[in-house]
């Protein structure tokens, strides 16, 4: 989404993420990826109770899926480093209106099920 955050912003689109850290880890998270956008820390999981987001089996972040992604990831330079928080919680993105309806939701399957920067841009155009 970094790569992309010129078209969120002539988009009018205001970026927020929300992290499992506490506030500390989710600025050195920040930092450390160097993330353009916004983020909340939110170590007691209340916006993902909110927003209903469920959680991986243990089966699903030991799946050969996982493993490949996970490979693909640091053959390419990125590493993972110690896990903070709930591993097993999954992520969602929402696209939420200026009269706070929602207009755009994806639920996570696994940790790595992240729609692509382009459908986002695709669903706020529309």
């Amino acid at each position: 989404m970094r790569r992309k955050k010129e078209a969120f912003d002539q988009l009018g689109a205001q970026v927020v993420l929300v992290g499992l850290g506490n506030v500390a880890e989710t600025a050195a998270f920040k930092e450390r990826f160097e993330v353009p956008f916004g983020m909340i820390a939110d170590p007691e999981k209340r916006l993902f109770e909110a927003f209903r987001l469920k959680q991986a089996s243990v089966g699903a972040l030991l799946s050969a899926k996982m493993v490949v992604k996970g490979m693909t990831a640091m053959a390419k330079g990125h590493t993972i480093g110690k896990p903070q928080g709930d591993v097993r919680q999954l992520p969602g993105v929402f696209i939420i209106d200026a009269d706070s309806r929602i207009r755009f939701s994806h639920y996570a399957d696994s940790p790595a099920d992240h729609p692509q920067p382009e459908a986002l841009l695709d669903a706020l155009a529309a």
